[in-house]
């Protein structure tokens, strides 16, 4: 129930850029000026890092053998480096298989002092990348849409785990409710105790009686996919406001109840949703009402797509397309280069063995995209696998060839 992201991979192979100049420039050619791209050039022609081509600092944070694991990594997985390219904020390097947006910083002495890696962007054309993601293990859907034409397709109307880009019906019924006048963007609640859950998200933590408007929920439960904000709202707006815009989803289960069902020792409780009717769930959900919140590390440590919310790429496709007006969609701008487009709109989602992409997207020329990827697996998935090509489709549609 949190957006799908691979920051801590991509911290760890950015770190990794700050080495080898002292192998290709020895310490005569260091004391010269090396440019960050010759650097970066020469980390990955090195076969191992010299710890003497790094600050002090760096190796503090990062040691040279690290360093040497996450390049030959890199290379494993993208094959060679074919080549560095400056960037408006950086550089791409050029892989044999995919592309990458790096930043490298060096000390007065031509030591790297500072690194980051971005994430990769599949090379390929869109049938291909769709392939990519078709031949990932476990399920898998992907849809793709421009100006309401259906470009490529693959499961699109087949049901997966998508976790929190579910939550863009909830946002699409505070919309309609805020249309019927029935709620308001500015209008103010105070956080209740009784509808905290668990991260991710900050208003966990805030103090009870926060007062916060629609809209600041609103904003905290798509751009952070906060999950008390979603309860919040869930509780608001009413939970059949929000079935009605997701019905394979009723009853629409808040966080904390998926969490307190979420729980290891709950497996008879889940079997029993699974099992249960509407009217069963619904019954279950009240029987579990008052069930104390788990801590995190008592959550089932395997999937549990058996309470997990359900959509089709189609299904998270038309909710873009409902919200992509609200400025909640566009905070987060996701795996897109927010600088490509006119207008971005994105929810993401992850659980164990979940993740979901979803972004519509307005080209400079006025077109209209709407890209989908789901991937349900058998436990932790290597988010990289689904994001690079995903960020491959993207850069197709923004006219950047491979």
């Amino acid at each position: 129930m949190s957006n799908g992201s691979a920051l801590r991979r991509m911290l760890r192979a950015a770190a990794a850029v700050a080495m080898a100049v002292a192998l290709l420039f020895g310490q005569a050619a260091r004391a010269e000026a090396v440019r960050p791209e010759q650097a970066l050039a020469a980390l990955f022609a090195a076969p191992a890092a010299d710890a003497a081509a790094f600050a002090p600092g760096f190796l503090a944070r990062l040691p040279a053998g690290q360093v040497t694991q996450i390049v030959a990594a890199l290379r494993r997985e993208h094959g060679s480096l074919g080549g560095v390219e400056a960037a408006a904020d950086g550089f791409t390097l050029r892989f044999a298989r995919a592309r990458i947006p790096a930043r490298i910083s060096l000390d007065a002495d031509g030591r790297i002092a500072g690194l980051w890696f971005g994430a990769a962007e599949a090379e390929g054309d869109l049938d291909s990348l769709a392939a990519a993601i078709r031949a990932l293990p476990g399920r898998t859907s992907v849809l793709v849409i421009t100006d309401g034409r259906e470009l490529v397709t693959h499961e699109a109307s087949t049901p997966l785990a998508v976790g929190s880009a579910a939550k863009l019906a909830i946002l699409a019924a505070v919309q309609r409710a805020v249309a019927q006048a029935r709620l308001a963007w500015d209008a103010v609640v105070k956080l209740d105790p009784g509808w905290r859950s668990l991260p991710t998200g900050q208003l966990q933590d805030w103090p009870e009686g926060t007062p916060l408007t629609v809209a600041t929920l609103a904003h905290l439960m798509v751009s952070i996919s906060d999950n008390t904000a979603t309860d919040t709202l869930i509780r608001l707006v009413g939970r059949e406001a929000v079935e009605a815009l997701s019905p394979r989803n009723a009853p629409f289960a808040t966080t904390r109840e998926l969490f307190i069902l979420k729980a290891g020792e709950h497996a008879g409780l889940r079997r029993e949703w699974r099992d249960g009717d509407g009217a069963g769930r619904r019954a279950l959900l009240e029987a579990i009402a008052a069930a104390p919140l788990p801590r995190p590390e008592a959550l089932s440590p395997a999937p549990t797509p058996e309470v997990a919310w359900v959509m089709t790429a189609g299904e998270v496709c038309a909710l873009l397309e409902a919200t992509a007006d609200l400025p909640s969609v566009g905070i987060n701008s996701g795996p897109a280069d927010r600088g490509e487009w006119r207008a971005v709109a994105y929810k993401g989602g992850s659980d164990v063995g979940v993740l979901n992409l979803s972004s519509r997207l307005v080209g400079r020329d006025g077109r209209v995209h709407c890209v989908v990827a789901t991937w349900n697996g058998d436990g932790a998935l290597d988010e990289g696998r689904l994001i690079a090509p995903y960020r491959g489709l993207i850069a197709r549609l923004a006219g950047r060839s491979d």
